[in-house]
């Protein structure tokens, strides 16, 4: 990859020029409308001193000619980079009403047949080359591959379902499980996306900026991927430069340098910033979180599950994003805050209670993850608030409906307080031994720190502390107290069955209300037991 070339890009401020930092490839990424488009034009128009920026435009006609037009290599290079074949309008001042037609930023391009021009002028300047060396050395000289050889190489390691063949000046395409061969013009838009792609990228100049405008359009992603990586080690001295709004391409980018486009203002100043390299975050997570602009809530679930649809109903303002499991939640809410000087955005994390103390709450909350006040998720659809709403909208009597399902959380919880006593215990323990201090060094020293440690957790006491609560929600707990100690996932299923719905029926329910008339009175119910944020 070429680090050599510069690429340069507007202060947001407007104060001038700033250079990007890069390994060869810069991903742009923004929404639709944040001015992507335009970003690239100015790159185009504002190019590093000798440096040629080739930009292949979003708007891009397929329509593949019946045979190229047969030019010489300065006509049709020319002629594809510039917009005209005249070497005296081979320059910046020329090309924005040349090839743009004033229009850089939604001007349609129309250079199917200029990409194939050029091909095969680069492949007869070629032959021409080599036929004068081997006249003058008379001796066999061996042929060095031009663009057509390297594209039909690299079109069989993408697609190699189909055999392409340049030959002259015609694009032909045979099925190589039917043998069929058909004319270039008759290809799917995939494939005439790829050759045109592969065409463009290999007809630029050594040393040049290639700026590719939404380089995933009409590529299916099974070949996205390793098409554009091919193409990178194709041309190695030239800096790619990828506009997209595709997270997922973004993130297929290894070891890019990316840019968010923040803002556009119509004029000629972008908000932008470099998106920082973050070990816990997928990119394409990470580039999704920078573009928001609501407060984020990393919550344990996963997208479009139970606990996503919940969360996201209580917190409709905030933008919430599901992490899996609780580690996950804590690591992403405090890789995000330990990294807030590079983002403008406000985050939070959110998990079970599970079996933690209030010592382990209040300490996680200090670095912005919060605990439910209930053990599980699941539970807060039991809470009695919740209950006597369902009871009231299936006719049966909310008292009886939230005695019998106490009497039933009692009754399950008295036949598990010993797993529930244990389970809170290994965790207490755990959590104390999480207390060492690491930063001691010496054979001696960490041993005395780890045995003084494991001494001072009297397990006799945290376990007896731990019996004492079970049994005391068992004789004369209320139901939400229950539900803020107890962890059993088969809870919501045992209760709900008061109400006969069938398998998952009560969850589903209590979902649908989120969407009814009702809405408003079940988030009260379940704002009660989470974090204002």
């Amino acid at each position: 990859m070429n680090k050599k070339l510069k690429l340069f890009l507007p202060m947001p401020d407007g104060s001038g020029n700033r250079e990007i930092e890069h390994n060869g490839s810069v991903v742009i990424v923004g929404a639709n409308g944040s001015g992507k488009s335009r970003l690239g034009a100015w790159i185009e128009k504002n190019p590093p001193e000798g440096v040629i920026v080739h930009r292949v435009s979003a708007q891009r006609a397929l329509d593949l000619p019946e045979f190229a037009i047969v030019k010489s290599l300065e006509q049709s290079a020319n002629d594809l980079l510039w917009g005209n074949e005249d070497p005296r309008f081979a320059n910046i001042q020329h090309k924005w009403g040349h090839r743009w037609g004033n229009r850089p930023e939604t001007h349609m391009q129309n250079d199917y047949g200029k990409v194939l021009s050029t091909l095969f002028a680069r492949n007869a300047d070629r032959d021409r080359r080599h036929t004068a060396e081997t006249r003058e050395k008379q001796q066999y000289v061996p042929v060095p591959d031009g663009p057509i050889e390297k594209l039909v190489d690299l079109w069989s390691e993408i697609l190699p379902h189909r055999a392409l063949k340049l030959e002259d000046g015609k694009v032909s395409v045979r099925h190589v499980a039917l043998g069929q061969e058909y004319h270039g013009k008759e290809m799917s838009d995939g494939e005439r996306v790829a050759l045109y792609l592969m065409g463009q990228c290999l007809c630029a100049p050594p040393d040049s900026i290639l700026i590719i405008d939404e380089p995933e359009i009409h590529l299916h992603s099974s070949i996205m991927q390793s098409l554009w990586n091919k193409l990178e080690e194709a041309q190695p001295d030239c800096l790619f430069v990828y506009i997209t709004h595709d997270l997922n391409f973004a993130s297929t980018r290894i070891s890019t340098t990316s840019i968010w486009i923040r803002e556009f203002d119509g004029g000629n100043r972008w908000s932008w910033e470099v998106v920082p390299e973050i070990d816990e975050f997928p990119e394409s997570l990470l580039l999704e979180l920078l573009g928001n602009r609501r407060t984020i809530v990393f919550v344990e679930g996963e997208k479009g599950g139970k606990d996503h649809s919940i969360y996201q109903s209580i917190y409709r303002n905030h933008h919430v994003v599901p992490r899996n499991g609780c580690q996950k939640v804590i690591e992403s809410s405090r890789a995000l805050r330990l990294n807030a000087a590079f983002h403008h955005i406000n985050v939070f994390g959110l998990i079970d209670r599970d079996y933690r103390t209030d010592d382990e709450i209040k300490g996680l909350a200090e670095s912005g993850v919060h605990c439910i006040n209930v053990a599980e998720i699941e539970n807060i659809l039991l809470s009695e608030e919740i209950l006597r709403l369902v009871a009231k909208n299936q006719l049966i009597d909310p008292d009886d409906v939230v005695k019998r399902a106490t009497e039933m959380a009692k009754k399950l919880l008295e036949n598990d307080v010993m797993r529930q006593v244990s389970q809170r215990t290994y965790r207490i323990v755990e959590d104390k031994l999480r207390q060492i201090n690491t930063k001691i060094e010496g054979l001696d020293a960490i041993k005395k720190s780890i045995a003084d440690s494991v001494a001072s957790i009297n397990v006799d006491v945290i376990f007896e502390e731990n019996l004492v609560l079970y049994t005391n929600l068992v004789a004369n707990g209320n139901l939400n107290e229950i539900l803020k100690y107890y962890n059993n996932k088969g809870l919501v299923s045992s209760i709900s069955s008061i109400f006969e719905l069938g398998k998952n029926g009560y969850e589903k329910l209590v979902l649908r209300m989120l969407n009814s008339d009702e809405r408003e009175d079940v988030l009260a119910g379940m704002k009660q037991y989470v974090p204002q944020i």
